[in-house]
């Protein structure tokens, strides 16, 4: 009975003395705790950080990826042969009437002569479909004598458009056009628009003649015939010279005689209502 209460109390002792653990957790000193939430931060810290960057990349292939939609698009600018748009004949006789008042009827009628072979008028339009815009209209026609050389006339910006500079992108369309059709230089007349021309690269120039409409039914060589102005290929100074004192009125000389230079600011020549006009080219 005696050795049975011996055992039982060494075994008691025995098992007291051991350190008391856990299957869930087992006791951790200063130090180990320490290192361990030094481990925990610096593991969630990564874990964040990982985090945003998943976050950023995903919205950044979300951007990329993302189509736009029509109203982000930017609005295509191009020029169009109204030719090739008999629907927008009406609305480019109002806007071309909005600047020289004619008929609606007379004023369509000048712009279905518009062909592949010249005269052409071309429309400025922006954007597509239903939204489309008609921003402005300039019309070419061949120069008499100049067989590399176009005529520029009838240039309107919509008034509801100025100042926005689609004057500039009609130009540069034009003459972006004109190149793809093989031609080398721009002629016009203006009555006040001379520095806005001169800011585009045009100066000023003497008179040339314009085909117009013409040339869909009288061959170029008949109209080469019957004009005073020289071709490209007998063209010598005298030849211009004389052309120009044709083209400058008595008016138009000082009290000495001398010829008034044409400059961005006075003008020898005269259209045919005897209002001062300058005569201006572009080589493109």
């Amino acid at each position: 009975m005696i050795a049975r209460d011996v055992t039982t109390i060494f075994y008691l002792f025995y098992h007291l003395s051991e350190p008391i653990t856990s299957s869930v957790s087992k006791p951790l000193t200063g130090c180990e705790l320490n290192v361990d939430l030094h481990s925990i931060s610096n593991s969630d810290c990564q874990t964040q950080h990982v985090e945003k960057i998943c976050e950023i990349s995903t919205l950044d292939e979300e951007v990329k990826e993302k189509p736009h939609t029509d109203s982000e698009q930017p609005e295509k600018i191009h020029v169009v042969p109204i030719h090739r748009r008999p629907d927008l004949l009406a609305p480019c006789a109002d806007l071309v009437n909005s600047e020289w008042q004619r008929s609606q009827a007379a004023r369509v009628h000048s712009l279905q002569k518009s062909c592949p072979e010249f005269p052409v008028s071309l429309v400025l339009l922006q954007g597509r479909k239903e939204k489309e815009r008609l921003l402005g209209h300039v019309r070419l026609s061949r120069v008499v004598g100049h067989s590399s050389s176009l005529f520029v006339e009838s240039v309107v910006v919509s008034k509801a458009e100025r100042g926005k500079g689609y004057g500039r992108t009609l130009m540069e369309e034009t003459e972006r056009y004109s190149k793809s059709r093989g031609f080398k230089r721009l002629c016009l007349t203006t009555h006040d628009k001379q520095h806005f021309y001169a800011h585009l690269g045009y100066v000023l120039s003497t008179p040339v003649q314009n085909a117009g409409a013409m040339t869909s039914f009288v061959p170029m060589e008949m109209l080469l015939r019957f004009s005073r102005m020289p071709s490209e290929e007998t063209s010598t100074w005298k030849q211009t010279q004389t052309m120009m004192d044709a083209q400058i009125p008595q008016g138009s000389r000082d009290s000495g005689g001398q010829l008034v230079v044409q400059t961005l600011t006075q003008t020898p020549y005269r259209d045919a209502k005897g209002v001062p006009i300058y005569w201006m080219h572009k080589d493109i």
